[in-house]
């Protein structure tokens, strides 16, 4: 798979394992999260091996999408793969949640892949005539569970988002897919749900008996980029070991 992509959220998680999993087909890839600024602003772009470079930036911000869309171009010549993983939980309701609480979700969540879509189509449509932008939602976003008002509604949102952008740019070649993770072991699964509530749901609610694991859903990040996935447009993917609900 000799890409040239671009993947936020890749300091850790699902958006680490992706840019592993690129890199390991033979692409080559901007790893972008704002873990990679040392003052928690844009820029710090450094060289990990000839395939990979890493680049701090807060994609809330038009400026730090626009500069790391086209720090890739730069880099690779073109674009041919968004991943947009970067994204963060607070847990509660719509009456617990402040204000702030909301508006910090949304905008990590939503705002910025709309910002790193409207920065990359462009690039995307200039290189290849079979580009893909791969969202990362979660199956929050189709079967919420209480408490997680403000993620399940950026998740909700990305999902929509996905679909609608997929009928825009078909006729040119650019597909926009989606994956709905269920319960995956990462750090911010871990963050946010205790080790009792977690083997409930393993035991209970995921017929495989088990969390999933970041490198599987690399691993459809994988087919979604590739050529391999050329008539898949639009389509929501779950990968959630068959998670009741």
């Amino acid at each position: 798979m000799d890409k040239a992509a671009c993947v936020t959220g890749a300091a850790s998680g699902i958006g680490r394992s992706i840019s592993d999993a690129f890199l390991a087909c033979g692409s080559r890839v901007l790893s972008v999260d704002l873990k990679y600024s040392e003052d928690g602003k844009g820029g710090a772009l450094s060289v990990q091996n000839m395939k990979e470079y890493t680049l701090g930036a807060d994609l809330r911000h038009s400026e730090d999408a626009r500069m790391a869309l086209e720090e890739c171009e730069r880099l690779f010549g073109r674009l041919d793969v968004l991943v947009n993983c970067a994204g963060i939980e607070m847990p509660g309701t719509v009456v617990e949640l402040s204000e702030e609480a909301y508006d910090k979700v949304m905008d990590t969540n939503v705002k910025s892949m709309f910002l790193t879509c409207k920065h990359a189509i462009p690039l995307i449509l200039r290189s290849t005539k079979s580009g893909s932008i791969i969202n990362v939602a979660s199956d929050l976003g189709l079967q919420p569970i209480p408490s997680v008002d403000a993620y399940a509604a950026s998740k909700g949102a990305i999902i929509a988002l996905t679909k609608a952008m997929s009928k825009n740019w078909a006729k040119e070649g650019l597909r926009v897919n989606c994956i709905a993770p269920g319960p995956v072991d990462t750090p911010l699964l871990k963050r946010f749900q205790d080790e009792k509530v977690l083997d409930f749901v393993k035991q209970y609610m995921i017929p495989a008996g088990r969390l999933g694991r970041p490198e599987e859903i690399a691993n459809v990040a994988c087919f979604l980029a590739s050529d391999l996935s050329s008539f898949v447009n639009g389509a929501v993917l779950t990968a959630n070991g068959g998670l009741l609900g």
